[in-house]
């Protein structure tokens, strides 16, 4: 395990587990630790057949997020984990068309200001992904939340290598 991926707790998978019950309630606490902290720690879940192993994700700079994230699939990949679920604060940029990506360099979405959101990611070598965006701003010490945007498909950048492109289930 890298200093950059931690697993912080593992417990038993039930019998009654709910994927996306189980993410949904990952995003209310984060919402919560986001209110009385007014950050987030980057936490990751790899699901198994038979257990959740809770990851701390710490990179200090967006030069070590990708290999952070590297190291969360390879633990994910060795403990054979059908799905992982990712939590991060992040930056909401444009849809990435040609001119966006062509004219993008890291940080340019803090640079011109860019909205915050949570973003929790649900992906899997077997599974579609899943993303739901929860935009949020800050006035003084409060935090107001948007509405929850989710997204079904595609790939996440930092996540790369990690679902397929033709899941093999819906």
């Amino acid at each position: 395990m890298s200093e950059l991926t931690k697993l912080a707790w593992s417990v038993p998978l039930h019998d009654e587990f709910d994927l996306r019950e189980f993410a949904l309630g990952v995003l209310e606490i984060a919402k919560e630790n986001l209110r009385n902290d007014g950050h987030l720690i980057p936490t990751a879940f790899a699901i198994t057949e038979s257990h959740i192993h809770c990851y701390s994700v710490s990179f200090a700079n967006h030069d070590e997020k990708p290999l952070a994230y590297s190291k969360l699939i390879e633990a994910a990949r060795e403990q054979e984990a059908t799905a992982l679920i990712t939590c991060n604060d992040a930056l909401i940029g444009d849809k990435a068309g040609p001119d966006v990506i062509e004219a993008y360099y890291p940080g340019k979405l803090a640079a011109e200001n860019a909205k915050e959101c949570i973003m929790l990611v649900v992906s899997g070598p077997a599974i579609q992904t899943w993303t739901a965006k929860v935009p949020y701003e800050r006035s003084g010490s409060k935090i107001e939340f948007g509405d929850t945007n989710e997204e079904i498909g595609g790939e996440v950048g930092f996540l790369e290598g990690w679902a397929c492109e033709q899941p093999k289930l819906q």
